[in-house]
């Protein structure tokens, strides 16, 4: 059994304690390690920029900044939210008659938070599949929910990957550099690849796939990489089963879905985007409409690049990894050099950190919750 994030035995008062310092120890360590990361991020912006445009104070970016593009921009942000949340208040009106709206928007931050919080991104749909659970939504739709949201989700963002990284050599200035990065990108694609491959095969050859998850883990397991290999094998069966479940529904009731592929894509086109209005309203670059669709390809190409090739450092979020990589791609936008720290923060706010301080807020108020309702239920 697991609350909030933390695993429970009723009853077992100490393994709850032991579970909730825990969880405050990782998530005091991820709010240093994203410390340390935007710290980082104004070093190595002063770095690549070059010593001749030196990163702007916070008032001297205050007085720079374009506030109308700025409060677009928190618009855009705000939207952005609404279409996340959205796509789990439409699965829920499939199956329960209802769109939930409270628990869709909970759903979508603690998804975010606890992908944000382990490497690779794969806490979300466990936890978020729990969470549904405790809030009484039926067991077959909380199970297939998160999981065909992540898959619909996962084929879009790849596919407009593949576009984008296809159009990178026209909209992003050659350089040896960016030749380089743009390599390691596709090659991260490749092997991120992996598991979408994996549940479309899992749907197909399930008995084949079996026995290869068990050689594999076995194989592992002799290296010293696995140590329980009963459980990790229950355990990768188990997730690819749910995974191809979902994915069979999915296909089987195909039509329910179309509004949820439209949400998908929106979201997709929404997550590349957002950080072209982060950069119009910070650096105040004057734009016309030809140049302004020319700077947001070139940024959603780079947005890309950075995703890809922060993938292959496995930390929780991405933390430091897609900050360093980010101001390593983003210096290529012409006119951003001075406020290339700033950009990145605010971008990485927008995208990672307030999910993450949202994410620690509503487990916060569970905790205080189920405490408060435990007292009650001790005095009564």
């Amino acid at each position: 059994m697991e609350q909030n994030g933390l695993p429970q035995k009723d009853g077992a008062v100490t393994t709850e304690k032991k579970s909730m310092r825990g969880w405050w120890i990782k998530t005091c360590l991820l709010l240093i390690l994203v410390a340390l990361s935007i710290a980082m991020l104004f070093t190595l912006g002063r770095y690549v920029s070059g010593e001749d445009t030196p990163q702007l104070t916070l008032p001297e970016l205050l007085r720079t900044v374009n506030y109308r593009r700025f409060a677009l921009l928190v618009a855009v942000i705000a939207f952005y939210i609404l279409v996340e949340s959205g796509k789990y208040a439409y699965m829920l009106k499939i199956y329960t008659g209802k769109f939930h709206f409270r628990i869709s928007l909970k759903t979508m931050f603690l998804g975010k938070y606890y992908d944000g919080i382990t490497p690779l991104s794969t806490g979300g749909q466990p936890f978020q599949i729990y969470y549904l659970h405790k809030k009484g939504i039926p067991s077959g739709a909380a199970d297939v929910i998160p999981i065909a949201r992540y898959i619909v989700s996962i084929f879009f963002l790849t596919a407009l990957s593949v576009i984008l990284l296809a159009l990178t050599p026209r909209y992003v200035p050659g350089s040896t550099v960016t030749k380089t990065v743009l390599i390691i990108s596709w090659i991260s694609l490749v092997i991120n690849l992996s598991l979408p491959t994996a549940i479309i095969l899992f749907s197909v050859f399930p008995r084949p796939c079996k026995r290869f998850i068990l050689l594999l883990v076995k194989l592992l397991h002799k290296l010293h990489i696995v140590k329980r290999p009963y459980r990790t094998e229950i355990k990768f069966v188990r997730e690819m089963s749910d995974y191809s479940a979902a994915l069979k529904q999915f296909l089987h009731e195909f039509y329910k879905f179309i509004p949820l592929l439209f949400l998908c894509i929106l979201e997709c086109l929404l997550f590349v985007t957002l950080p072209f209005f982060v950069v119009i309203s910070i650096a105040n670059i004057p734009l016309t409409w030809q140049t302004g669709v020319e700077l947001a390809m070139q940024i959603a190409c780079l947005v890309i690049i950075s995703r890809y090739t922060a993938l292959l450092i496995p930390t929780p979020g991405n933390t430091g990894a897609l900050e360093a990589a980010s101001s390593l791609v983003f210096v290529t936008v012409a006119g951003i050099g001075s406020v290339l720290g700033w950009v990145v923060l605010v971008w990485r706010f927008c995208t990672y950190y307030v999910y993450i301080l949202t994410g620690i807020g509503i487990n916060i108020f569970e905790i205080v919750r189920s405490a408060v309702n435990a007292k009650k239920k001790k005095h009564n």
